[in-house]
């Protein structure tokens, strides 16, 4: 039975991810930060294993050429970006040691650094909000000070929202952008896409050739934070025009496996735009799971060279996030009149992130995790969201 190791198994995604990987004839393992964690107690994982801070990415590295020695698994999936981003790195040193389906460095960064990846959307005409560079462009130059403020300023490499800001002029970008650069590194200005549109994920899976092989596409309904962040509730919905749009991006850069996009909707032209590239599966995942389409058994078997397995997409299964639900409620003014409706908790289509199956130890754990994170001011401004 060929091994598959989940890396930074600490993530809401991750009993999903085991549970298809379970079903699909795979055994299973994870690599965690720690034991507060949806991943180290999940039943549907045969191993767990505790290992270093992937942020650490020295620390990291050593670990893992010592642990892909002592221990044999045949495929890692990564379940966040800096393990992602890890992968693709030292994609030449794990592949002797075990299998890695990451697209090469300088096609991964093409995607995965927001700012190259609008730079490839305006050169190719693909769909996305006007962007400046500042690390080619002197926030004090006329470029800048004649951009559409408001305005997000925004790190080219970091994810969920941190750093991300909302600056309303260039005298306001040139007072909060070195704080920002210094903790986040390079930033590009963005045009605010004001709020009203919908908030759209697409999942793309591309074969050797480059090739759209699936593609999903999931409507994020209700986000915590509030003002934007993380999906709690979501539903999967049929747009193969957008789907078309994405994989063709991909190839553009050339990029081989899975990629998840983050897109929002203009509300004044009803344009989506292309907004970042996410490199590992996301949190919300399991509505595509659920939709019939396993992108976590097809990186494996595409990791291993074997055929994919037919799938059948079958959009309409909501999936929501039970804790950050109930952060939303306690938060939110539209909490009484949100469609669908918050109270609306069971239903043939309806299943949660952060409780999968009779998983229950997972998901008192994984909890237990999140509130510990809430509580954490220093992450609580990271990931403010924006406010307008």
């Amino acid at each position: 039975m060929n091994r598959v190791l989940v890396l930074d198994a600490d993530t809401v995604q991750s009993g999903a991810i085991l549970k298809c990987l379970r079903s699909s004839g795979y055994a299973t393992a994870v690599l965690c930060r720690r034991k507060s964690g949806y991943g180290y107690y999940s039943v549907y994982a045969d191993e767990r294993y505790i290992g270093p801070d992937s942020h650490d990415t020295e620390s990291y590295h050593r670990f893992m050429m010592r642990f892909l020695d002592e221990h044999s698994f045949d495929v890692l999936i990564p379940t966040s970006d800096v393990t992602a981003e890890y992968m693709s790195l030292h994609k030449a040193e794990l592949a002797p040691k075990t299998g890695v389906l990451m697209p090469d460095p300088e096609v991964f960064m093409t995607g995965y650094d927001k700012n190259r990846l609008m730079a490839v959307c305006r050169k190719r005409g693909y769909p996305h909000p006007q962007t400046v560079d500042l690390a080619s462009a002197d926030p004090a130059s006329d470029e800048v000070k004649r951009f559409p403020y408001p305005a997000l300023l925004k790190p080219n490499l970091t994810s969920g929202g941190r750093g991300m800001t909302l600056v309303r002029s260039s005298e306001e970008l040139a007072a909060v952008y070195p704080g920002i650069r210094e903790q986040y590194g390079d930033c590009h200005l963005q045009r605010f896409v004001r709020p009203g549109g919908r908030q759209i994920k697409v999942q793309i899976f591309t074969d050797a050739d480059r090739e759209l092989r699936y593609g999903t596409v999931i409507w994020k309904q209700r986000y915590y934070p509030v003002n934007g962040g993380s999906s709690c509730c979501n539903v999967t919905i049929d747009d193969p025009g957008i789907v078309a749009v994405c994989a063709g991006l991909l190839k553009e850069i050339g990029w081989v496996g899975f990629a998840d996009f983050d897109l929002i909707e203009d509300p004044d032209s009803g344009e989506l735009l292309i907004m970042e590239l996410n490199p590992r599966l996301p949190a919300c995942i399991r509505s595509a799971f659920k939709s019939g389409v396993d992108f976590a058994t097809m990186i494996a078997d595409a990791t291993l060279g074997r055929p994919l397995r037919p799938y059948e997409y079958r959009p309409g299964k909501s999936l929501r996030h039970l804790g950050f639900e109930i952060l939303w409620f306690l938060k939110s003014p539209d909490r009484f009149r949100s469609k669908p409706s918050w109270f609306r908790f069971f239903g043939r289509d309806i299943y949660y992130q952060d409780w999968v199956g009779f998983d229950l130890l997972s998901f008192f754990c994984g909890s237990i995790g999140n509130l510990m994170k809430q509580l954490n001011p220093e992450f609580r401004k990271a990931k403010s969201g924006v406010n307008w």
